[in-house]
């Protein structure tokens, strides 16, 4: 696949495969990321096993996650904390096994009590390479019954493993990713991160494989860069 970069203000979008580009990355802060699980999830199966016209397999969960890549890029603990860069992978419950050991484990409870017992989780786990006390984020989030920013896209379903703007900024607030910071998502999906990066102040970079998604993210991003007053 031949890569494609999408730049505007502080934002850079690459169309491609991570593992290539990631590499060759050394001027970003931090890494926040909803990555492929692992756990063979069809895009658009849902809870009752209604499918899209169009519905795939999402790219690369088909096959065990390997996060070696993005550890690598964060650093470890012998180059000293002030020299390690933050790093929060969401899923990680699928993959602990090949984490590092230390860190911390943080939960977001998606159903706050609410409704009856369904076929979706009640939460899900993300990791980080810092240890923090407060680890819980409360955000309804269940099929299409969504709070906040999701409502926005009810009957639009941008990506399957869609996650909503509040979160991927608590997880940036929970990691002490500063104000300023460059942050990777590596697995960008529809763009969640860089919004919460544009509405925070943070620059963004984010890759994604699927030239779908990434027309997706790029539009939402420029949508909110407008927004902000950040593009003419």
């Amino acid at each position: 696949m031949k890569k494609e970069v999408w730049t505007s203000g502080d934002v850079t979008l690459y169309l491609g495969d991570c593992r290539v580009i990631v590499p060759g990355l050394k001027d970003v802060d931090a890494i926040v990321s909803d990555p492929p699980y692992g756990i063979g999830f069809q895009r658009g199966s849902g809870g009752r096993g209604i499918r899209p016209p169009n519905w795939k397999l999402c790219f690369g969960d088909d096959e065990p996650f390997d996060p070696s890549f993005l550890v690598a890029l964060a650093g470890n603990e012998k180059e000293g904390r002030s020299a390690r860069r933050p790093l929060v992978l969401l899923g990680a419950d699928h993959y602990k096994e090949r984490l590092p050991g230390g860190g911390s484990f943080l939960c977001w409870d998606k159903s706050c009590g609410q409704g009856p017992a369904n076929t979706f989780s009640d939460a899900e786990f993300a990791w980080m390479n810092r240890r923090n006390a407060r680890c819980i984020f409360h955000h309804f989030w269940m099929g299409a019954l969504r709070s906040g920013e999701g409502n926005q896209n009810m009957r639009r379903r941008l990506h399957a493993q869609q996650k909503p703007v509040e979160l991927m900024a608590w997880l940036m607030v929970t990691a002490r990713i500063g104000l300023g910071k460059r942050v990777l998502d590596p697995f960008m999906g529809s763009g969640s991160t860089g919004i919460a990066c544009v509405r925070t102040g943070r620059a963004f970079v984010g890759i994604e494989i699927d030239r779908e998604h990434f027309q997706v993210a790029k539009l939402r991003i420029r949508q909110v860069q407008q927004e902000c007053g950040l593009t003419p």
